[in-house]
């Protein structure tokens, strides 16, 4: 697969169009979600019948990247690509499955060869994943994607809110695989585990952890104050113990009864564990060997990275090396979420991908 790229710093749909020719599939950004109606009607009407989703937020392809107007990015060669979309996603998504099971006959799904990668709306995220995977996992297919910074996403000229867009994707040079980047650690190698003893799902609210405050847990395991909290959580999120695995919990607010909500649910019996910043560096390093180890020469990369992750590069100066690296080694792009997707989980602060060998 190879990828190209157009935008406009104004949201010009035609700017950001003028040097993209012949292609499978086209993901796009934009900067408010009030452009997304007519950006997506013009990416329509420009390349019809070519698979277009596309959402808010930030965008980036190999060492650039893209924080206002609109950005494109486009896939082609090699590969056969369907979009359609799962409606009411945040209360029944699973009455479209028929959509997902139609797309991927339509590529003629390979288990090895097939992925599908996925924009929904801000709060859809659990039912969403949940009705993805459960459909996609059973035939061995992988999934990686993110949320828009917006209620609504597009797909194939049309704007939805409450819904899931996705690309089903088959890879007619090889293989797909999903990758999960966590750049946090187990600060101990018997890291304490916290059971959720009261939660409130439905409101992201953690309210007591082992019987006692989630407030008071997390304070007094980090010896830090209240106020801190919320900017703790960019150094010490909480990770949601899966098996052999840690999906992270990035934390949102503090409320006045000491419960802590945050931005992926938990449920009452989940473990917690506070996690530590490791060396995000050799993180990205160990990615980068993995894909090259799996699929050699991989021809391209399409990820979600979580706006934490965004910012915290950026204040640490990090950002533009990151997207240099990666780079270095394949091509790349993307958008920034506020939510990532990895095959069964909804996670936070992570960055997830699909490789194209």
């Amino acid at each position: 697969m190879k990828i190209a790229y157009g935008s406009s710093k104004t949201g010009d749909v035609s700017e950001a169009l003028k040097h993209i020719t012949e292609p499978a599939a086209l993901l796009f950004s934009v900067a408010k979600e009030e452009m997304l109606e007519q950006t997506a009607r013009e990416i329509t009407k420009r390349f019809p019948g070519v698979a277009s989703i596309g959402g808010v937020g930030q965008a980036y392809i190999d060492k650039q990247f893209f924080d206002t107007g609109l950005t494109v990015i486009a896939m082609k060669e090699n590969i056969k690509v369907v979009a359609d979309v799962l409606e009411q996603a945040s209360v029944m998504p699973v009455k479209y499955i028929r959509r997902l099971e139609n797309a991927v006959r339509a590529v003629g799904g390979e288990r090895g060869k097939t992925a599908c990668f996925d924009i929904c709306s801000a709060g859809a995220d659990v039912r969403a994943v949940t009705t993805l995977s459960d459909y996609l996992c059973r035939l061995g297919y992988d999934l990686a994607g993110g949320t828009s910074n917006s209620a609504a996403i597009a797909c194939n000229g049309r704007v939805y809110k409450d819904a899931c867009a996705f690309f089903i994707f088959k890879n007619l040079n090889g293989k797909i695989k999903s990758y999960k980047e966590n750049i946090y650690i187990h600060p101990h190698e018997n890291a304490k585990q916290f059971m959720v003893t009261e939660a409130d799902p439905r409101e992201y609210r953690i309210r007591t952890l082992e019987n006692t405050s989630a407030e008071k847990i997390y304070t007094s395991e980090l010896g830090i104050t209240r106020d801190k909290i919320t900017t703790q959580t960019f150094k010490n999120p909480f990770g949601h113990v899966c098996d052999s695995d840690t999906y992270i919990v990035s934390i949102k607010g503090v409320e006045a009864d000491g419960s802590i909500t945050t931005f992926r649910p938990a449920n009452r019996m989940d473990f917690l564990t506070i996690l530590s910043m490791g060396n995000y560096r050799e993180v990205v390093q160990d990615t980068i060997s993995r894909i090259q180890h799996d699929l050699g020469k991989a021809s391209a990369v399409l990820s979600v990275n979580c706006l934490f992750r965004y910012i915290m590069f950026n204040d640490d100066h990090y950002w533009e090396s990151y997207l240099a690296e990666m780079s270095r080694s394949f091509s790349h792009a993307g958008m920034v979420g506020v939510g990532e997707h990895y095959n069964t989980q909804f996670v936070n602060q992570t960055m997830c991908c699909l490789a194209f060998e």
